[in-house]
């Protein structure tokens, strides 16, 4: 009885230790298994691509070499590189000097005394008011109707009349005496009694409201003409003046500014812009007054007309000019380009100046 009681219990603590050993290995199993697991799994998280690992294709915008237009002072382009964009901080400076025998043949067509006595800044000759209008051949007095005009030198009245339908102009009366027939209206042309380099000078007014001289007639500088009006192609108020040297008809015409002596306590610049020694047509050249510099306005360059061009003068070959201005330092720029001037303005002379190559 003893005996199989022992037996049993043997049998009983067998079993206990087999049951408590398969637990502990069981344990230990899932606990590998686990591990196991967790490291799988980081490897798969670190296996996963990301965009820092296989980062995008750089794009050619990014690494773009500055742009001169853009920076006040560009870098040195590379070697055989293409030449950087024009800089508009100008980088030629050149100084201005004083045209020492300018042929200021003419006064002004109005009186000192008018409303207005210098000429339109905003259509100046050679210009088209940035493409509104065309080319300029003349200088515009802007006056109310009505307002006096006289003769800017002693001469003889070689045209005076309607030009609505009438060819008047040229040597044998028979041209237009603008671009086409009723172009100024009631226009007054005078020979001037003193000639220019052996050639004929002639001053054209335009758009008169009323005439008071008829061809034929001797003038001397200062008498009456007749009366600023709107005649013609005008579209307000005022005269149009015109200098013209050897013939008298539209594609002989000068810039007035050169032939009239500013006004009193003024002075003038008149320049010309060229590239390789071709005159640029159209470009802009901003006038500044220097130290400290400040912004006046800015005019075109003798822009390019159909038929006839405008021309320049004989022997400075200008293609700008800046009438009546007040003694000083100016800084001449051409806009958005390299090139610039600083130039001395004085009372009652004209100031040349030369831009570009």
């Amino acid at each position: 009885m003893v005996s199989n009681q022992r037996t049993i219990l043997q049998i009983i603590l067998a079993i206990s230790a087999c049951i408590a050993f398969g637990c502990i290995c069981g344990a230990f199993a899932i606990a590998g298994l686990a591990v196991q697991s967790g490291t799988f799994a980081a490897m798969l998280a670190t296996a996963t691509p990301t965009a820092t690992i296989t980062p995008p294709r750089p794009q050619a915008t990014i690494t773009l070499r500055p742009v001169a237009t853009r920076t006040p002072t560009p870098e040195p382009a590379p070697v055989n590189s293409p030449a950087p964009a024009i800089t508009r901080t100008p980088i030629v400076i050149r100084s201005g000097r004083i045209v020492a025998n300018p042929h200021f043949l003419v006064t002004r067509p109005v009186a000192p005394n008018a409303p207005t006595i210098h000429p339109a800044l905003t259509y100046l000759y050679g210009t088209t008011a940035r493409g509104d209008y065309d080319v300029h051949h003349g200088e515009e007095f802007v006056n109310p109707t009505g307002t006096p005009l006289y003769a800017v030198a002693d001469g003889t009245i070689i045209v005076a009349g309607d030009d609505t339908t009438a060819r008047m102009c040229g040597d044998d009366g028979r041209r237009a005496c603008g671009r086409d027939i009723n172009f100024y209206g009631n226009v007054v042309v005078i020979q001037l009694a003193q000639a220019f380099n052996n050639q004929r000078v002639f001053a054209l007014y335009g758009h008169l409201n009323r005439i008071g001289v008829k061809v034929g007639d001797v003038v001397k500088q200062g008498d009456a003409l007749g009366e600023i009006g709107m005649t013609g192609i005008a579209v307000g108020p005022h005269v149009h003046f015109e200098i013209r040297l050897g013939i008298n008809d539209y594609a002989h015409t000068r810039n007035p500014i050169l032939w009239m002596p500013p006004i009193p306590g003024r002075g003038a610049i008149v320049g010309r812009f060229s590239e390789k020694g071709v005159l640029v047509r159209g470009a802009i050249i901003a006038l500044w007054r220097a130290d400290p510099e400040n912004f006046i306005y800015s005019i075109e360059t003798y822009s390019r007309d159909d038929y006839p061009p405008v021309n320049s003068d004989d022997e400075l070959q200008e293609n700008f000019a800046f009438p009546d201005l007040a003694p000083g330092e100016y800084i001449v720029r051409v806009s958005g380009q390299q090139y610039a001037a600083r130039v001395v303005v004085e009372p009652g002379k004209l100031t040349f100046i030369e831009l570009g190559q």
